[in-house]
């Protein structure tokens, strides 16, 4: 019966790996929502500029165009801080991609060491039986003369 030594190693990276999966998994969809907060805050921002030519084309009073344009204001700090931080979410995504391809990379080692060991393993236990059968064949063989 063929037992690998470092299977607990082997099974200890395989979750590794999963576990990398999940992480994955999760910034990606964080980054997702980050992306459409950012996309929704660009359109607002938009559409306040827009709104702004169009008061100033009216000829709205003072007070009226400084609200307008502290309005416009909070929302782009609000888009350089969404950009901010989809750059920072994307950053991350990107560690845990390749963190997560080290431990693809570490587990296909053990699975080739494994994978080497059971052939290592196979070609012993045919010479083996090879062995034995030889020994059968001589046995039968000496009873046959008798």
């Amino acid at each position: 019966m063929f037992k690998f030594s470092l299977e607990v190693v082997l099974k200890h990276r395989l979750i590794r790996e999963e576990n990398a999966a999940l992480a994955l998994a999760e910034v990606t969809e964080q980054l997702r929502q980050v992306q459409d907060t950012f996309k929704h805050l660009q359109a607002l921002q938009s559409g306040e500029l827009l709104d702004s030519q169009a008061a100033l084309k009216k000829g709205l009073p003072v007070e009226e165009m400084e609200l307008a344009r502290f309005r416009e204001v909070k929302l782009m700090h609000e888009v350089n801080a969404a950009r901010h931080l989809v750059e920072e979410t994307a950053k991350e995504r990107s560690a845990k991609e390749e963190a997560l391809l080290i431990c693809v990379k570490e587990r296909r080692l053990l699975e080739r060491v494994r994978e080497k060991h059971f052939q290592a393993y196979k070609l012993e236990s045919d010479k083996l039986e090879l062995r034995n059968l030889d020994e059968i064949a001589v046995i039968r063989a000496a009873r046959l003369k008798k």
